[in-house]
C-alpha cells in the first residue's frame, strides 16, 4: 500500500461507497407490484418496508410531458366544478393489505389560477409525485389487493383525458419473506 502516492486511498473510496449504499438498501426493501402507462402517464406501485419496519404502498406518478402538472391529492373527487381530478392512491379491498392512515405526497402542492374558470387548483410542481399510503399486512399465503388510481395531467394549455378509478389488481409479494 501506497499511502506516500495517495493512490490507494482514493482507490478504497469506491469500496466504501459501494458498502455504505448496500448497506442502507438492506435496512429499507421495495417490492414492485406493477406499472403501466395511460394518458401519457406512467404509473408504479409498489410495497415498502423503512428502517423502522414501517410498511407502505407507493404510488409514483410521472407525465411523459416535461411540462405536465398533476393535481393534488387533497382536490375533490370530482374536481371543482367538474373540472380536474385529483392523484389519488386507493386500496379497494384485500383481506391482506389494509391502509392505517392518510395518503402523503413527496410533493406539496401550489395553487394554480386559472382565471378563465375563476377557480384555483392544487397542483403539483411539473413533473413525478409520489404517494405514500401506510399499510398492515396481514399473513396470508397467497394474498392480492385491488387498488384504483385516480390522476389528470395537465400544462399551462391544455389537459390530457383524466383516469378515473383505475381499478388494478396486485398480488401482494409473500409476507413470510417480508418479516422486518
Amino acid at each position: 500500500m501506497r499511502l506516500a502516492s495517495g493512490y490507494a486511498p482514493r482507490a478504497l473510496i469506491p469500496l466504501v461507497i459501494v458498502l455504505g449504499a448496500t448497506g442502507a438498501r438492506a435496512q429499507s426493501e421495495r417490492w414492485l407490484l406493477t406499472r403501466f402507462a395511460e394518458h401519457e402517464v406512467a404509473v408504479e406501485i409498489a410495497l415498502e418496508r423503512d428502517r423502522s419496519g414501517k410498511t407502505w404502498l407507493v404510488g409514483t406518478y410521472t407525465p411523459s410531458r416535461a411540462t405536465f402538472h398533476l393535481y393534488g391529492k387533497d382536490l375533490p373527487k370530482t374536481g371543482i366544478h367538474g373540472v380536474a381530478r385529483p392523484t389519488l392512491l386507493e386500496v379497494v379491498s384485500s383481506a391482506s393489505i389494509r391502509p392505517v392512515g392518510p395518503l402523503a405526497a413527496d410533493r406539496p402542492t401550489i395553487d394554480l389560477h386559472v382565471a378563465a374558470l375563476g377557480s384555483t387548483f392544487p397542483v403539483y410542481p411539473e413533473g413525478a409525485v409520489t404517494l405514500r399510503l401506510p399499510v398492515t399486512l396481514t399473513a396470508r399465503d397467497s394474498a392480492t389487493a385491488e387498488l384504483s388510481v385516480t390522476y389528470m395531467a395537465c400544462s399551462d394549455r391544455t389537459c390530457l383525458a383524466p383516469v378515473i378509478d383505475r381499478r388494478i389488481v396486485v398480488r401482494i409479494p409473500d409476507l413470510a419473506a417480508l418479516a422486518p
